[in-house]
């Protein structure tokens, strides 16, 4: 893509991640379409950029092959990050990254065994992200039956993953930048400052940059972001997922592409992480400049009336932005809490 003028890009996927990729890409001077995998015969792009987790790579790989595109992430990267397991292993037993114990079950009873090697509390996931749906914090066995069920009802398919429970601090998202320096024509790493995030039954509900860490925990969550996003190796933007327990930092998981937890960063960063993604694919300089705290709630995509959203956007330095899927409040302020207030109380006022 760093040499052609206006390249044909497919966009894979749908809701508020493939909308703004799309804006992303087009205000890079691309012809975009945002549809389908079946698109691509037709469309015959330069370049598919995944915006989703919800693919079948043996149908990329075929379009890959029949329409000459290159592929973001690529499928190597997709390979690796596709599911949780692939993922830990990769992070835990290749690169030595601090994870917490895991084992992966395929039928109830292997998830009992798991659950006593990892020991209670445990986390019981689906198999692949899926935002927070269908896990569970399991504090017996006796609740095995249920977190076993709820994963299942999301992922019907694959393995069951069980994660010791971390009694953590707060969650973070360093999103990581991979493209070439033009200083040197090689490879290098940009680090966007830390987003924290909360979560209400594990949806994404806030989030909020910078996330204050101490240095040691700062120096370690860049080394766990380092040497994933290094091993994955494709150019592009990653959101990385950690647990930080004082200086200690536990990687829990990466995708190669932006995610709901950088969304802020349209409000907070000189080049938000939708632009960063455009740019770092097409080699482009990159720029990951905080330029005020903020923060972002967010809400299920719903209709409000006039008057709610008159008074969330009342609010002073507050945004409102509906997406197909999520209604996103953006707040700035001089400091996080202030941006996370002002959030906050545009949430209220717009349910109200």
């Amino acid at each position: 893509m760093e040499s052609q003028l206006n390249p044909q890009v497919l966009i894979i996927g749908a809701g508020a991640l493939a909308e703004q990729l799309e804006t992303a890409f087009r205000g890079l001077g691309c012809a975009t379409k945002v549809g389908p995998l079946e698109c691509a015969a037709e469309l015959r792009p330069d370049l598919i950029v995944n915006a989703t987790e919800e693919f079948d790579p043996d149908a990329l790989r075929e379009a890959i092959s029949r329409t000459g595109a290159a592929a973001v992430p690529s499928l190597d990267a997709c390979r690796i990050t596709r599911n949780r397991e692939g993922i830990r292993r990769t992070a835990a037993e290749e690169l030595g990254l601090p994870t917490m114990a895991y084992e992966f079950a395929k039928t109830p009873e292997e998830l009992e065994r798991c659950a006593d090697e990892v020991g209670y509390p445990c986390v019981v996931k689906p198999s692949v992200s899926t935002g927070g749906l269908g896990q569970t914090v399991v504090h017996g066995s006796e609740e095995l039956g249920g977190a076993w069920n709820s994963a299942r009802e999301m992922r019907p398919d694959g393995s069951v993953a069980v994660e010791r429970y971390v009694d953590f601090d707060f969650e973070v998202t360093i999103v990581t930048v991979r493209s070439v320096d033009p200083a040197t024509g090689q490879l290098a790493t940009w680090f966007c400052e830390p987003i924290g995030t909360r979560h209400e039954a594990g949806v994404l509900v806030e989030a909020w940059q910078p996330a204050p860490l101490s240095e040691a925990a700062m120096d370690n969550a860049r080394s766990i972001a380092a040497r994933i996003s290094g091993k994955i190796g494709v150019q592009g933007v990653y959101s990385i997922e950690l647990f930080v327990a004082g200086d200690e930092v536990y990687f829990s998981d990466v995708n190669p592409r932006p995610s709901l937890d950088g969304m802020v960063t349209v409000a907070t960063q000189r080049v938000n992480q939708f632009e960063l993604h455009a740019r770092a694919v097409a080699g482009l300089p990159i720029d990951v400049t905080l330029t005020t705290p903020g923060a972002a709630h967010f809400l299920p995509a719903q209709p409000f009336d006039r008057d709610a959203l008159a008074r969330a956007l009342a609010v002073e330095e507050t945004g409102v932005q509906f997406l197909e899927d999520a209604v996103v409040i953006r707040s700035t302020a001089e400091t996080v809490e202030e941006a996370r207030g002002r959030a906050e109380a545009a949430a209220r006022d717009l349910t109200a």
